[in-house]
């Protein structure tokens, strides 16, 4: 858990405090499937800033007659229905419907069943797939998956959709729901259905343990003077394993870094902090945030209160669509106080703050209360951050992933098809793309088939299937553009 700290304020502010040494649950993501990142809140104004619960205004106020209605329907309801009710129930639906009619992805009321796996992550309990998502249009949208996890090995993109899982309508269901629909077991299996872009398939994965570990360090391959940190998350370990990494990097000889926050979808802000003030010189500003009740206020970096590590190498950060939340914080931080290179593609753009309040024997509400802004004061939420150089993954990235259940074969037509064409080509053994499984694209199959030394059908069966996408995989670590240019700009080229 986080310890105590104050909140750091430009010096002409006055410095906040805690409000009534009161602990809050406050979150910038929303829910991760199999894995739920916590952090607590930041001090409360007492000049009433951020998420101090201000005096509604009289004409907002429900007066006799707003009450007298909604006792109204309840007594129609338990006198007249056809069954009997439970009254918890309705009440917990009126709440639910009240947050609702707000038409905020990231606001809910939660039941206290449906606060179990947030709490189970508290208590370090992480199996699932590892994805984090928003409801967008009534259906979860994936922001990112988190790296190494399931949902990431099976392909699963930032702005996919997931209609169903194992057969079960997401639609209409909420943020939880979907949650208790996706975790499970360890080791069980599960099927969604996703939609990307005009393309609908399912995706089969293994539930598994998401790894605790969100740092992983090495030296490219040719130029070992360059280390290669890949952060994944940003959980309350991410600060002390970033530290470590580099200084097992510095002792192996790296003077320049690539920090690869690409797919990373955010997690604790103290940790945001922590890392942004590793890249930042005391009293820049990391972040600010802004509620509608008072002026934007601003976090400052600072070794004494953040940590006092420091990196002071040249270095490159590379961001994605798949880069959200925390990660855009530090993007946003970089880029607006250093010289320092922001290469990738345009970030997701999540860039408002959640808080758990109201609770009672009925639940809790997790509310956006605030936005929060870039150095200068940018709102990014929606559009996310630009990076300095833009350069995109190659098209096969962003192919579909194949139909386990169906074979595709000569004469077949569909995106299944068009997905195997670019995979094929990717790999040299197809010049043209084309979504229609001709013979030419049968030989290619057979040629595949054969320096995979399975049978030499020219038919895209399971096993086929699977060699595909794990050569892919394999090609796609190796045909990395986005850290291509990395390596090209940290070698002066």
């Amino acid at each position: 858990m986080i310890s105590n700290h104050k909140f750091i304020k430009r010096k002409n502010k006055k410095q906040n405090q805690w409000y009534k040494d009161t602990w809050f649950r406050l979150f910038l993501i929303l829910s991760v499937l199999g894995i739920v990142v916590y952090f607590k809140t930041l001090p409360i104004s007492a000049r009433g800033g951020l998420f101090e619960t201000p005096t509604i205004e009289k004409e907002d106020q429900l007066t006799k007659e707003d009450l007298a209605v909604i006792q109204e329907v309840y007594n129609s309801l338990q006198i007249n229905y056809i069954e009997e009710l439970d009254k918890n129930k309705l009440i917990e639906g009126a709440l639910k419907g009240m947050v609702e009619a707000v038409d905020d992805p990231y606001s809910e009321f939660l039941n206290p069943s449906e606060m179990t796996p947030f709490d189970d992550s508290l208590e370090g309990s992480f199996t699932g797939i590892g994805v984090q998502f928003m409801l967008k249009e009534g259906l979860p949208t994936v922001i990112a998956p988190v790296d190494g996890t399931p949902a990431a090995k099976a392909g699963i993109k930032a702005n996919d959709i997931f209609l169903t899982a194992n057969g079960v309508e997401l639609q209409g269901l909420d943020t939880s729901e979907i949650v208790q629909h996706i975790r499970g077991p360890l080791g069980s299996e599960i099927t969604l259905t996703v939609k990307r872009g005009d393309s609908t398939f399912d995706v089969t994965m293994t539930r598994e343990e998401i790894p605790l570990t969100t740092v992983t360090a090495e030296q490219d391959a040719d130029h070992k003077q360059i280390g290669v940190v890949k952060v994944s998350q940003f959980a309350s370990s991410t600060y002390d394993e970033m530290v470590a990494a580099v200084k097992e990097l510095r002792s192996k000889g790296a003077d320049r870094f690539i920090f690869d926050f690409r797919y990373n979808p955010g997690g604790m802000l103290e940790t945001a902090l922590q890392v942004s003030n590793m890249f930042l010189e005391d009293d820049q500003v990391i972040m600010q945030t802004d509620d509608r009740l008072s002026e934007p206020i601003e976090y400052l970096a600072s070794d004494e209160r953040y940590g006092s590590f420091q990196i002071t190498e040249p270095y490159v950060l590379l961001i994605d669509e798949g880069s959200a939340s925390a990660s855009e914080i530090l993007a946003a931080a970089i880029k607006e106080n250093t010289d320092a290179p922001v290469i990738g593609v345009t970030s997701f753009g999540k860039g408002t703050v959640q808080r758990m309040i109201s609770e009672s024997d009925y639940g809790e509400l997790k509310l956006t209360v605030a936005k929060w802004l870039t150095p200068s004061g940018g709102w990014i939420h929606e559009k996310g951050i630009e990076p300095d150089e833009k350069v995109e993954t190659p098209e096969v990235a962003n192919a579909i992933m194949l139909n386990q259940e169906e074979d595709l074969k000569m004469g077949d037509a569909s995106e299944y098809v068009h997905s195997a064409s670019l995979m094929l080509q990717a790999l040299g053994y197809q010049e043209e793309v084309s979504a229609y499984f001709s013979p030419e694209m049968e030989e290619a199959i057979k040629k595949f088939q054969k320096d995979q030394q399975i049978e030499e059908t020219g038919i895209i069966d399971s096993t086929t299937s699977d060699k595909l996408v794990d050569e892919i995989r394999t090609f796609l670590e190796k045909e990395d553009p986005q850290y291509q240019a990395a390596v090209k700009v940290l070698l002066g080229d």
